[in-house]
């Protein structure tokens, strides 16, 4: 029997999980990167938004935990430990903390490159999977018909064009794949593409491991997050390794200014983060990042896909990474290849039906990253007043019930977006004002 080969484009935290997924299905797996990779955990070349706050939530802790039995439990061990979500995840409504409480719900903290150089320690031990770096994709190659990917063409070291045949390649480059050049040159239409940006931006400021056992956990100031965009987010990493960022819009975009960013973060209104900000200084690193914003590309809609290629991770969906989405909607992403790979070779149409159910795992993030966004277009759609007066009442109300408190960490971690639903979260939400003053007795 011919070995088979499967061709990931993108050494990324996508293109590593895929590869995770793909690995036992094929003879042999190759994660093309274009850059040199990075030794230890040293920033990836060509990642721009490295130095910025990423947060792997609870969903897809598991999938990874399915993809590469055991991660969980090495991130701890190099100092990543797990806690209590509702414990030390604080919430803070204008200064006034949610109060704790234990929900059952383990999670780690951690920057990005430590999370994906353990990744790909990893997926490197993995039998049949290979690493080729400075090796940019620069199109497809397919039948005669276009209508069958059969592997790539590279620009190996030196200039050199190769071509790579392939049964499956997947593309999993990023934010700027070429995937629809690619596929234009093979006389494909290019895909409908939505875009939605709130004009925000943000910037983080790394302030390093406390001297003294100081803070831990994390503390999410979102009481200006629905009537004026913007918000902060301090925690304790890996090896108590502290990060403060902050989001805004218009005139309350994150300065890398030392003293205005310290502003920025006194008109949050929480005492407890402009205590942490105080240590900001001359030399404290501050990166800003500005590209908040939201782009799906419907590839699920093209009236005609060629057999034995997918598009995954940020190369078919981008979300505002306020809300910490893409690394989990990449690892349920790759998850779904897992379960369904073996049946590449026994069914026709099984490629597009795939990349239909690759789509479907970004919609319900994209729904809850969108729903908020949209209301800082130019053009709102007409349910943005709705939403805006739901995240308000359920800001103003988190700190008065522990099953609405419950219900906003489910969602905020892709664990059960339809939480608010919850009788108990409904009374909680629709429960009218308390009366400011007491009534007169009549």
């Amino acid at each position: 029997m011919t070995d088979t080969r499967a061709v990931v484009v993108g050494g990324s935290i996508a293109g590593l999980l895929t590869a995770a997924a793909l690995a036992g299905a094929f003879d042999e797996v190759v994660v093309l990167e274009r850059d040199v990779l990075p030794e230890g955990e040293a920033f990836r070349t060509g990642v721009p938004q490295a130095r910025q706050f990423h947060g792997l939530l609870l969903r897809g802790a598991k999938s990874i935990e399915k993809l590469l039995p055991g991660m969980q439990q090495e991130l701890g061990a190099d100092g990543a430990p797990l806690f209590d979500l509702g414990e030390q995840f604080l919430l803070s409504v204008d200064g006034r903390t949610v109060p704790p409480q234990t929900c059952g719900l383990q999670a780690q903290l951690f920057t990005r490159n430590f999370l994906e150089t353990r990744l790909r320690n990893r997926v490197r031990a993995l039998p049949g999977v290979l690493f080729r770096e400075n090796s940019p994709v620069t199109g497809l190659l397919a039948d005669r018909t276009g209508g069958r990917v059969t592997g790539v063409r590279i620009t190996r070291s030196g200039g050199m064009p190769e071509e790579l045949p392939a049964d499956l390649v997947v593309d999993a480059s990023g934010r700027n794949s070429p995937a629809a050049r690619w596929l234009n040159e093979l006389g494909y239409p290019a895909p409908e593409e939505v875009r939605i940006d709130s004009g925000r931006s943000y910037a983080t400021a790394w302030l390093g491991a406390p001297q003294e056992p100081g803070f831990t956990g994390a503390l999410y100031e979102i009481g200006q997050h629905a009537t004026r965009g913007r918000g902060g987010f301090v925690a304790a990493l890996q090896n108590q390794q502290v990060l403060l960022m902050l989001y805004g819009r218009g005139a309350d975009r994150p300065t890398t200014h030392p003293a205005g960013f310290r502003d920025l973060v006194d008109g949050l209104g929480s005492p407890a983060m402009s205590e942490i900000a105080a240590c900001i200084g001359p030399e404290t690193p501050i990166h800003p990042y500005a590209k908040l914003i939201n782009r799906r590309r419907l590839y699920h809609r093209m009236p005609l896909w060629p057999d034995r290629f997918l598009v995954l991770g940020d190369s078919l969906c981008i979300f505002n990474p306020i809300y910490g989405q893409g690394m989990t909607v990449a690892a349920l992403q790759a998850e779904a290849l897992r379960d369904s790979i073996r049946d590449l070779h026994h069914h026709a149409g099984w490629t597009r039906a795939m990349q239909r159910r690759l789509h479907r795992r970004t919609v319900i993030p994209w729904l809850l990253a969108t729903a908020q966004d949209s209301r800082w277009t130019e053009r709102p759609p007409v349910l943005s007043r709705a939403v805006a007066w739901l995240m308000q009442r359920v800001m103003s109300r988190v700190g008065q019930s522990p099953q609405l408190h419950r219900a906003l960490l489910q969602i905020y971690q892709l664990l059960a977006p339809t939480a608010l639903c919850d009788p108990r979260a409904v009374i909680a939400v629709c429960r009218p004002d308390r009366p400011t003053t007491p009534r007169a007795r009549t």
